[in-house]
């Protein structure tokens, strides 16, 4: 990387700067189009797939920059910093069918993933194919599609978006070293190695230490049989202990300025908008576009929390002092939803949750989008701060699941830290939050049956949230170009007693289970200690640890009789349901019990009849008792889908799709893939 930023840095020193500053993208190389055409793009027609790389630079010194964490110990030339990053554009090839609005699609870990959930695709990273676009809702719309690369930490990989960035280096010039921790789960016995995520100062035992534990809060023991395998990678003596805990903490070297990954998306955004040209004269990849009306981003998880990343660091203001991005869709963040990317070291591929990553910066002050007070440090932030100083705040609809709430602490997202309910709508009058009850984190629109995972004591949770991001990004659109108000927030309450303690959550008892069609699956344990919590961290050392005893106050949604979640928005599956929902799952005996399975939720069926239920000891209602026959479930599916999209969280599509599938498949909804 170190070679390819001199080459590039060398070449602008030769041809000089006699272009204009305003544009921070210096120079667009885009690859040759591709076409791509199917029934399902409708009247829109073609869409060109134009990919490229991204060349740029910042200004240390500018006011915008000067947060970015070692932002002053970048090289630089002429007084500016390098960046570099490919870029990856899907849009109409007929600019007139264009709806001349820019879908920002903020990739996870550099994949490609808005198309799965937008558009009920199957999941690709160069989508080509017909079934890659699913039923083609984005390009029915008009959206232009963009993607860019901003982090310097993933791997390379066929249609992966990376980013080069440059690496910090003391006043001197000689190389940063410092402490870093990273982890490893093993699926299987022989899972030996560890992948570092910064090259090692020094290969030699003495450097570094492995421990190993089994839950995510715990007490590691000191493990001596591991070598270097190279100066990225430490090989462990197997076998291993699936689901345990593997942490390797050790001095790394050449920490990269992560921080300015945000730059990269600003001003490539900012290029596209306002610009049809680089400084080269090469033309932008919408220059035949005559204006673009509104920019809009989606994410889900680590896409998620970049959003909220970007914004809390003042990134949608440009260098210009304009609006960057209009409106923001972040899921599946949790509170805070930081990502560890202004840091030194930093490591934004993590994930902090229960029992993977537990201590990771993630989740510190602050957890809110309006600006309060941290009672258990005494800051005073909030991730709208910066924008609200310079107007540059975009409006949010922020997007939560139940799996957030138990293993990335939501509930802070709409109370204070000891728990209060928070007037959101009044505090940030231009966000709106939204919790879609009982969703686990992972599920894709095509999961044809409950999984069964290697882990977890319970099978998967198929309740499917994609169709909820089509009706927001409808309303966010008419809210941003026609200042309609979208729904309010809904999500659980103090108030009304559906926010609580997770001790206070009244489950069913289930039993282990037998029932024809399905698994045998074990009996349902529910224990509290389950939830994720955390409180602020001391991030002077390495591995960083909490500073005291105090948590902020992390709370759940209450539950019904049949322990499927009463507050938030609630899918026709759920409403009209076939079993219990849970957004969590526990791990197995021996393996991190009671820590959550990672980021699954759990589906406990509904016996088909009573005498079914009876015999295993099961006290919620069968089918039979519950709607009679299938023809009964297709209409209260249809009625819960319909009122859905009267409240504005389902398009009259996606409610026809619904209840055919619930028509066509009865009592097996479950068990075949939604129809397009």
């Amino acid at each position: 990387m170190k070679n390819i930023l001199k080459r590039a840095i060398t070449l602008w020193f030769l041809i000089g700067f006699s272009f204009s500053v305003e544009a921070v993208v210096i120079r667009i190389i885009s690859d040759t189009p591709v076409i791509i055409e199917f029934d399902s793009f409708g009247d829109t027609g073609a869409y060109e797939k134009i990919t490229g790389i991204i060349e740029g630079e910042i200004d240390p010194n500018d006011r915008r920059h000067r947060d970015i964490t070692d932002i002053e110990l970048a090289p630089t030339t002429n007084g500016m910093v390098f960046y570099r990053a490919p870029f990856y554009i899907l849009r109409p090839t007929d600019p007139r069918k264009a709806n001349g609005r820019i879908f920002y699609a903020v990739g996870n870990r550099g994949a490609k993933r808005a198309l799965q959930w937008l558009n009920d695709a199957q999941a690709s990273n160069d989508p080509m194919e017909e079934g890659h676009f699913g039923h083609g809702f984005l390009m029915r719309e008009g959206y232009t599609i963009v993607m860019n690369g901003y982090a310097g930490h993933v791997r390379g990989g066929p249609n992966i978006l990376g980013a080069e960035l440059p690496i910090a280096t003391n006043p001197d010039g000689s190389t940063i070293t410092g402490k870093v921790v990273t982890e490893m789960v093993p699926g299987k016995l022989d899972d030996t190695s560890i992948q570092l995520p910064y090259a090692a100062n020094e290969v030699k035992k003495s450097n570094g230490v492995l421990t190993v534990r089994e839950h995510g809060n715990g007490t590691g023991t000191s493990i001596k049989g591991w070598h270097y395998v190279d100066e990225w990678k430490i090989a462990i003596s197997g076998p291993v202990k699936p689901g345990w805990i593997y942490e390797f903490v050790y001095t790394a070297k050449d920490p990269i300025v992560m921080g300015m990954g945000h730059a990269i998306t600003r001003d490539f955004l900012s290029f596209l908008r306002h610009h049809k040209q680089d400084r080269f004269g090469n033309p932008g990849p919408l220059d035949d576009y005559d204006v673009i009306k509104a920019i809009y981003s989606w994410g889900r998880s680590n896409g998620g929390r970049t959003q909220r990343d970007f914004l809390r660091w003042g990134f949608n203001e440009d260098e210009q002092g304009r609006r960057v991005i209009d409106g923001m869709i972040p899921y599946g963040t949790g509170a805070a939803g930081h990502l560890w990317m202004n840091w030194r070291f930093a490591q934004p591929m993590a994930s902090s949750r229960k029992h993977e990553r537990h201590y990771a910066p993630e989740h510190e002050f602050p957890q809110t989008f309006p600006v309060l007070t941290d009672p258990l440090t005494g800051q005073i932030d909030g991730i709208l701060r910066r924008c609200l100083k310079t107007n540059t705040c975009p409006k949010i609809l922020h997007v939560d699941g139940a799996n957030e709430y138990w293993n990335k602490l939501s509930s802070l997202n709409h109370t204070d830290a000891m728990g209060n309910d928070l007037d959101l709508e009044t505090l940030a009058p231009n966000v709106r939050v939204y919790s879609i009850a009982a969703t686990e984190h992972n599920t894709n629109y095509d999961q044809t049956m409950p999984e069964t995972m290697r882990s977890c004591q319970q099978m998967t949770n198929p309740l499917y949230n994609g169709t909820v991001f089509r009706a927001l990004l409808v309303k966010m659109d008419e809210w941003v170009t026609e200042n309609k108000q979208p729904p309010a927030s809904i999500v659980p309450s103090k108030q009304d007693g559906t926010l609580v303690p997770p001790e206070a959550v009244i489950y069913p008892k289930i039993p282990a289970l037998n029932y024809d069609g399905w698994p045998s699956l074990p009996e349902f344990i529910y224990t509290s200690e389950t939830m994720y919590r955390y409180g602020p961290l001391d991030f002077s050392n390495v591995p960083y640890k909490p500073v005291t005893d105090n948590e902020y106050v992390a709370q759940v949604s209450q539950v019904d009789a049949d322990g499927n979640e009463l507050a938030g928005v609630r899918l026709p599956g759920l409403i009209v349901p076939l079993g219990t929902h849970l957004g969590w799952s526990v791990m197995k005996d021996g393996s991190g019990f009671p820590d959550s399975c990672g980021q699954h939720g759990s589906f406990i069926p509904f016996a088909k009849t009573r005498e079914e239920r009876i015999a295993m000891g099961d006290p919620r209602p069968s089918l039979e008792e519950r709607y009679g026959d299938e023809e009964a479930f297709a209409e209260k599916i249809e009625s819960a889908a319909n009122e859905l999209m009267k409240q504005g969280f389902l398009l009259r599509e996606d409610v026809e799709r619904i209840t055919r599938r619930a028509r066509e498949n009865g009592f097996d909804y479950w068990k075949v893939p939604l129809p397009k």
